[in-house]
């Protein structure tokens, strides 16, 4: 898909299993979707079932400086000014969850705090059964082109340790999963507007 940024190896097999096995033993909460302006984060599972999982601050620092260190990457290959980027957060399916397709911010329609993102990044920390031993099946990260580009629906092939970043207004998904557990970390970087032109 045009703009994708694919990282191979971002993270390797050995921190992999270190934070998912963490991910496994720590508490977690039903992910929430995010609304309109003033609206606050709410658990809807009609529009997402996922686990939000509360890691150490240690891991949550750890992979929150490996993804600030891409943030010249995302800046060349994307062309925007970046300033930060979000607390990360892991996120782990199981059969039965999924995000229906949506937008990570950028997008004029929705006037809250997603309006600075800029770029959207996924660590994959776990890869399908095709690609890894008991791997998950289901649970493909599908992006959308533009509505006036016609540009088909592209699936991600998932490695593990895979980082992909996308412009965050992309429209996207993760189908539903069918099997095994499928973890990963998401953030998003916003915009540095000190930097814009």
């Amino acid at each position: 898909m045009a703009g994708l940024l694919r990282i191979p190896l971002f993270l390797d097999a050995a921190e992999c299993s270190r934070v998912t096995d963490e991910m496994r033993h720590a508490a977690g909460l039903q992910a929430p979707v995010y609304g309109t302006s003033g609206d606050p984060a709410r658990v809807l599972p009609q529009a997402r079932k996922a686990t939000l999982v509360d890691v150490s601050p240690a891991t949550r620092e750890r992979i929150a400086s490996r993804l600030l260190a891409q943030r010249v990457a995302f800046e060349r290959h994307f062309g925007v000014a970046l300033a930060r980027c979000e607390a990360p957060q892991f996120v782990r399916y199981v059969a039965g969850d999924y995000f229906v397709a949506h937008q990570d911010g950028n997008t004029p329609l929705i006037r809250d705090g997603s309006l600075g993102r800029r770029v959207s990044a996924v660590v994959f920390l776990s890869a399908p059964a095709k690609n890894e031993p008991g791997g998950y099946t289901g649970g493909t990260l599908v992006l959308y082109g533009p509505p006036h580009a016609p540009e088909p629906p592209y699936s991600v092939e998932a490695e593990r340790g895979m980082l992909v970043a996308f412009r965050s207004e992309t429209t996207h998904e993760v189908t539903p999963v069918l099997a095994g557990e499928r973890c990963t970390v998401v953030t998003w970087f916003r915009a540095d507007a000190s930097r814009d032109g």
